[in-house]
């Protein structure tokens, strides 16, 4: 999500999505999605030569060889150059893994079957990179089932889980009817607050460095689910511990001296400041395997494309990570408003990035497919290096969007943005059919 499964991006407060456009807006739609499709009859232009072409394919596009070879076809005849596969959707693996269950819609009748393996050798061979795209927090969705393998971490863990200010503990195997998606809540996050969390989380990292062939690593869901979260004891012990005083008291809002609310003020943020760092703390922790084990595999996020609203609601300091080279790019999924609003927010972010690479998230199952192209087509004016794709399932299910991708604004091959800060892969030539 953020590259996000479509069926947990809805319950997370995307109802507002803007799907009738006001008339002006969609004239403006209409002619950038033209503009795009007039390129179709010419090469592309310097800004265009290279440029990163990404979609995020879910997990149960993998389930099966077949599947696997579908994807790389239909992302090599459409232009694309980079595959971002998610490996790891709920706490489990679609690869082999000697620390998490497999994923549950995977074949049990065909042992030799390994998904992340079989994505990697057939894009490789089509020219296209593999990224790993790993669900970090987020590690089981229903509320009521519980996973089927035993070794699962809900259920080797359940202490590991968030806790809400109002006491939801998401470990809980019955949460007494508390429906987590009623609350814009996808499912049940690993807290980042715990220290076992961020080295089980970066063991898990390093089993699909060790094992793959991959180009990059995708961090998804490296968030809090909402400012609400998490309150989870041992990690605020271990905050009260540092700064000697329970963030629960913050929410106990009393009549007090104006000193007294300057205090409080304060003292919310160090705790959204403490927050928020628990995260950059697995950021920074990958990032060191990564230089440790392979540094030129890329690592990336798909992250909340209001800044602001990243580090003191969701504890997303992307920016940060963005500026002190913790990450080498970041998608913000740009899925909400016009083609004029989603420039707004570019423009505003590019005012923020001063290293890496920006890529712009835009969506395919919420809109028009002339929408789709006129947005690829903004990010691109606006000096962005790329674009990925949410997601194939959906360009599938809406083949005119592929079409006119493939036909206009995707028309010719493209190579991947050089990193000048990577150590350069060999063995795999970028598209130039």
């Amino acid at each position: 999500m953020n590259g996000l499964d479509l069926r947990d991006w809805q319950t997370e407060g995307q109802a507002d999505r803007k799907v009738g456009l006001p008339s002006f807006f969609r004239r403006s739609v209409l002619a950038l999605a033209g503009f795009c499709l007039s390129l179709g009859g010419s090469a592309l232009s310097a800004e265009t030569a290279e440029e990163f072409r990404g979609v995020w394919v879910v997990r149960h596009a993998l389930t099966s060889p077949e599947r696997i070879r579908k994807v790389v076809d239909t992302a090599r005849r459409a232009h694309f150059n980079v595959l971002l596969v998610q490996v790891r959707g709920r706490g489990d693996a679609y690869y082999r893994s000697r620390l998490v269950p497999p994923g549950e819609d995977l074949p049990v009748d065909d042992p030799d079957f390994d998904p992340l393996a079989l994505v990697v050798r057939e894009a490789h061979r089509a020219g296209l990179e593999v990224h790993a795209w790993v669900n970090l927090y987020l590690a089981w969705s229903p509320t009521k089932r519980l996973p089927r393998s035993p070794g699962h971490v809900l259920l080797q863990h359940p202490e590991w889980f968030m806790t809400s200010a109002d006491g939801i503990d998401m470990g809980r195997m019955d949460l007494d009817g508390v429906g987590l998606m009623g609350r814009g809540v996808a499912g049940r996050y690993l807290s980042p607050g715990i220290p076992q969390v961020r080295a089980y989380l970066t063991r898990v990292a390093e089993e699909i460095v060790r094992s793959y062939d991959i180009d990059g690593l995708h961090l998804d869901y490296v968030r809090y689910p909402n400012v609400h979260y998490d309150y989870n004891s041992i990690s605020r012990k271990e905050f009260v511990r540092r700064y000697r005083f329970d963030p629960l008291s913050l929410l106990n809002r009393e009549e007090e001296h104006p000193k007294g609310e300057d205090r409080r003020e304060r003292l919310k943020r160090v705790w959204a400041r403490w927050r928020t760092d628990r995260v950059s703390l697995q950021v920074k922790e990958i990032r060191r395997l990564l230089a440790r084990l392979k540094p030129r595999v890329k690592l990336s996020a798909a992250v909340k494309p209001d800044f602001e609203m990243a580090y003191h609601q969701y504890g997303q300091d992307w920016i940060g990570w963005m500026n002190k080279q913790l990450v080498d790019f970041v998608v913000p999924m740009l899925y909400v408003g016009s083609t004029e609003e989603i420039g707004r927010q570019i423009r505003e972010i590019r005012k923020s990035v001063k290293r890496g690479h920006l890529y712009a998230g835009i969506g395919v199952w919420n809109q028009s497919p002339l929408e789709t192209v006129a947005q690829v087509e903004q990010a691109r004016r606006l000096g962005l290096k790329g674009v990925v794709l949410f997601s194939y399932d959906s360009l599938i299910e809406k083949p005119e969007a592929l079409e006119r991708l493939r036909k206009g604004c995707f028309r010719m091959p493209s190579r991947i943005p050089r990193m000048e800060w990577k150590q350069e892969r060999h063995g795999v030539k970028a598209q130039t059919r």
